[in-house]
């Protein structure tokens, strides 16, 4: 793993996986990632009317997450992020991930329309939701690098370099940081409404008009 964001998510999913179980989104605690919330998401599957699955959607997605693309995803597909070229592949990692329990890891990267280049790393962790259905995916994306002029010029989709695929209880030491980014959190950024929402989303049942489950 490339960023510290990551290997901490990582390193937390693992810590709730008692006895080798998947945890349940119930189990999350906003409090214990406070520093990496921003760069959080959680992902839940819906299934269309014609009863063809279709990509998870956003149940939450951190400010700085949103920053990279200046648009609120919540809400939006995980695939509305995504270059054409990379759907198939993309669909294959998140129903391997939901269906195999496996955790991904993808090297993305994006070019604004002014040609800035950013390199970004995904950290995609399997839930499940309170029925016991492996319908949840809690995760993280961050880049490698923070340039100024992240969150004016948007990124229009991401396109995928790398994906790995690993084993639940993989060492953290395995998948050490190589490339660190510098990041300050400061008292004021703590006790975000993100954070609020975040807590709803997790321990809740009923969030934006809608029944948990």
């Amino acid at each position: 793993m490339k960023t510290r964001t990551s290997t901490e998510i990582f390193r937390y999913w693992q810590s709730l996986c008692e006895n080798g179980r998947i945890p349940s989104r119930e189990h999350l605690d906003p409090g214990a990632i406070r520093d990496v919330l921003p760069d959080v998401f959680i992902l839940e599957q819906t299934d269309a009317d014609s009863g063809r699955t279709m990509s998870p959607r956003f149940r939450l997605a951190g400010t700085r997450l949103c920053a990279l693309f200046v648009r609120e995803l919540r809400g939006t597909g995980f695939d509305t992020l995504w270059s054409a070229a990379d759907m198939q592949a993309l669909n294959d990692v998140t129903r391997r991930v939901q269906r195999a329990g496996e955790p991904a890891v993808i090297q993305a990267s994006g070019m604004t329309g002014g040609g800035e280049r950013l390199a970004t790393e995904l950290v995609l962790l399997p839930l499940t939701s309170r029925s016991g259905r492996l319908d949840r995916i809690f995760g993280s994306l961050a880049p490698t690098s923070r340039p100024t002029w992240i969150g004016a010029h948007p990124l229009p989709f991401l396109s995928i370099n790398h994906v790995d695929f690993l084993q639940r209880d993989t060492p953290v030491g395995d998948v050490a940081v190589r490339t660190t980014v510098s990041r300050t959190v400061t008292s004021a950024q703590r006790p975000t409404a993100f954070h609020q929402a975040l807590s709803r989303v997790m321990h809740l049942s009923v969030f934006d008009g809608g029944k948990g489950h």
